[in-house]
């Protein structure tokens, strides 16, 4: 091996230790890795002790021991992982055994161009808030407002390429292929197709997908970050084309989560859904916070998190000491955590005081992943309140086109998003082609 190619393998294996994300946050993933396990409540000594050792051989720059150090912690973390799973739910049928009641279906009518205008809101709410989170990503409170004060603007010329708006795509394709009974393994095999890469959670069980390991297993395979918040982030979609049907939108957010996550980022999913689901008939955001919780088994530390959240927004009145708060109960959990992410969300709902632009920029100022979180609070916000409850300031620069490295739909009008999105929720409450109003979960 000559030097060239010395060095090329040196910075393979030194750029596994550590990277920086485009938003400029210095990632250490194999620490990340055993702050999940932790965060797990699984015993994670061993991997501590070995954490130790490889920081050592980094900084000495024994980059082939530091080989032999990560795969020992990964193997501390895969034996973890081995006896979580057993206590897992592999089915919508288990998961709903868990829950106190199945939220039942709203069966009033409602206006179909109402409803057309509601999706849009909520795509253009997902867009802006991806693009106005993006280039802070990973920061934390303090970052953010060292660096840019308040932010009320798009901190650079808006995107719509993002992990958080490509997954919701192949949502509407699978649904296209094999219908509303689609499986978990069939929305896998459509990453495998269609996903050239994916982070975290996600790219472990894209691995696992390509090597033969379908779902629910998929999730498990050298993937201690099944928890973090990938799994709500893709939730909306699933509420989008199931309105005024809780239980449904999150039976089809479980199908899609169970392939990557677990624990709270399972239950993450199934709560996103079922807000952008019930928001098609409530305003109220602390009554949608509490309701949504249906979804959510009563032990699980998804509704402790909602509710903790709220009595801090109710208590203090304002976002900063409810993101000090956060910080200081919550500083174990990882950025990408969903626990620490849905407690933004909360915050930015509860005292955005139900305008868009407030909601989501107050969200945003609590740091963390942000375009995660202010993605979802737009995608919940735009439900509420329709296109035109936008701010023209936040629409006009995301245009009319959604791009995205999915293969096959890198391009396409947003418009014909919005089409493709309400043609399946038609389908899935029974309109009658005819009508202007449907009458959901009927």
């Amino acid at each position: 091996m000559d030097a060239n190619q010395l060095d090329e393998r040196y910075r393979a294996i030194a750029e596994r230790w550590v990277t920086k994300s485009e938003s400029g946050v210095t990632i250490h993933p194999l620490r990340a890795s055993v702050q999940a396990i932790e965060n797990l409540g699984l015993d994670a000594t061993e991997a501590r002790g070995l954490l130790a050792l490889a920081e050592e051989q980094y900084a000495a720059k024994q980059l082939d021991d530091l080989l032999v150090s990560m795969a020992r912690i990964n193997r501390c973390m895969a034996e973890g992982l081995a006896t979580l799973c057993k206590d897992e739910p592999a089915t919508w049928a288990e998961y709903a055994g868990r829950l106190e009641s199945i939220p039942t279906a709203d069966g009033r009518p409602m206006d179909w161009s109402t409803y057309r205008d509601r999706v849009h809101g909520a795509w253009l709410g997902k867009c802006i808030g991806t693009a106005v989170g993006d280039p802070v990503e990973g920061w934390t409170r303090e970052a953010i407002k060292a660096r840019h004060g308040w932010v009320d603007r798009y901190l650079v010329p808006p995107k719509t390429e993002n992990d958080d708006t490509a997954y919701p795509i192949l949502v509407l394709h699978v649904l296209d292929e094999h219908g509303a009974s689609f499986r978990s393994e069939d929305l896998g095999l459509e990453w495998v197709a269609h996903l050239p890469f994916a982070y975290t959670a996600e790219q472990a069980a894209l691995d696992s997908l390509k090597g033969g390991v379908l779902p629910p297993n998929s999730r498990w395979q050298s993937n201690p970050c099944g928890a973090w918040v990938g799994g709500q982030m893709r939730g909306e979609v699933h509420g989008l084309i199931a309105p005024l049907q809780p239980a449904l939108a999150a039976a089809f957010a479980f199908r899609d989560a169970v392939i990557s996550h677990y624990r709270e980022g399972l239950e993450g999913a199934c709560y996103a859904a079922a807000l952008v689901s019930l928001a098609f008939g409530e305003r109220d955001v602390e009554t949608l916070l509490h309701r949504g919780l249906a979804v959510v088994p009563a032990s699980s530390r998804i509704r402790a998190t909602v509710e903790q959240s709220i009595a801090w927004c109710q208590r203090y009145g304002a976002w900063e000491p409810v993101a000090e708060a956060i910080e200081r109960e919550m500083c174990r959990y990882h950025w990408i955590h969903t626990l620490p992410n849905l407690a933004c969300v909360v915050c930015g709902l509860m005292l955005g005081e139900g305008e868009f632009e407030r909601s989501i920029l107050t969200t945003l100022a609590c740091g963390l992943d942000t375009d995660c979180t202010a993605g979802q609070v737009g995608a919940l916000m735009g439900t509420v309140l329709g296109v035109r409850g936008i701010p023209e300031k936040w629409r006009k620069p995301i245009g009319d086109t959604l791009d995205t490295y999915v293969i096959g739909f890198e391009r396409m009008p947003i418009e014909e998003l919005v089409r493709w999105t309400v043609a399946w929720g038609d389908r899935l409450s029974g309109r009658d082609a005819g009508s202007d109003s449907v009458t959901c979960g009927g």
